[in-house]
């Protein structure tokens, strides 16, 4: 089908010059990814769960189980796998910043044949809209995932629908969070970026969703996920935006 033709051409396309011109790039991928391993991946993961641990222990009712006892654990045993996968998605975007936004600059050159000199104010720039753009992303996304767990934890019979929908956003926020370095090059201040990224939601779901699903995987999560999802995400992004195209070979874009 032309739609399905269309949300899978920016990452055909990514991958090919993956796979191509731009495989030299996972090497130093590879070895931050296993610095990101090494300093804490598995530390992480041991932390959430003692507070799972920690929560269950004060939350679940001693003398008797009921349908609801049932209900508040499978909540906190979700809200925390969530936050587990928030927090480490957070660090991945911070640690790996400088990788995928070269690697970003790297796809653009590749496609549109421009590219940009280095220069330490510019990077000194970049660098401070950069975590003023990252903290915004990271607010908004707080701000709404926190409104759809309270409104599951109010009414249990929805949490699996707001579960779903915070999901669906932390894919939103991995697709804007790699766009973001296009929109940087272009000039676009935090508050610009983050209304391109709104803008162009259908986009940015469409690249973050790979991501967010190698992300979502624990195991994958703390090994090759940010490697895999990161490139890819950030090369689909860059191809998506940025890869001039026939009238029909358009990506899906809202």
């Amino acid at each position: 089908m032309r739609t399905w033709r269309t949300v899978q051409s920016p990452h055909r396309q990514a991958w090919a010059l993956l796979r191509g011109p731009l495989a030299w790039w996972f090497i130093p991928g590879a070895a931050l990814t296993l610095a990101l391993a090494a300093l804490g991946w598995w530390g992480i993961a041991a932390a959430a769960d003692g507070v799972t641990a920690w929560l269950l222990s004060k939350w679940s009712p001693e003398t008797e189980s009921t349908w609801w006892a049932a209900v508040i654990e499978w909540l906190i045993w979700l809200l925390l796998l969530v936050v587990k996968i928030k927090l480490t998605k957070y660090i991945v975007l911070v640690v790996m910043g400088p990788l995928l936004a070269a690697v970003s600059e790297a796809v653009e050159t590749q496609i549109a044949g421009a590219s940009v000199s280095f220069s330490w104010g510019r990077w000194t720039k970049d660098a401070v809209r950069g975590l003023q753009s990252a903290a915004l992303l990271a607010t908004f996304e707080w701000s709404l995932t926190l409104m759809l767990w309270a409104v599951g934890l109010a009414v249990p019979v929805l949490s699996p629908f707001t579960l779903s929908l915070a999901w669906t956003l932390g894919a939103w926020a991995y697709g804007a969070s790699v766009m973001d370095y296009v929109w940087e090059r272009e000039g676009k201040g935090a508050w610009a970026g983050l209304a391109a990224s709104l803008r162009r939601f259908g986009l940015a779901l469409n690249v973050g969703i790979p991501f967010a699903l190698w992300m979502s995987v624990p195991v994958l999560a703390w090994t090759v996920g940010p490697l895999m999802g990161g490139m890819g995400a950030t090369a689909t992004a860059c191809v998506a935006l940025k890869q001039p195209r026939s009238a029909s070979d358009q990506p899906a874009t809202t």
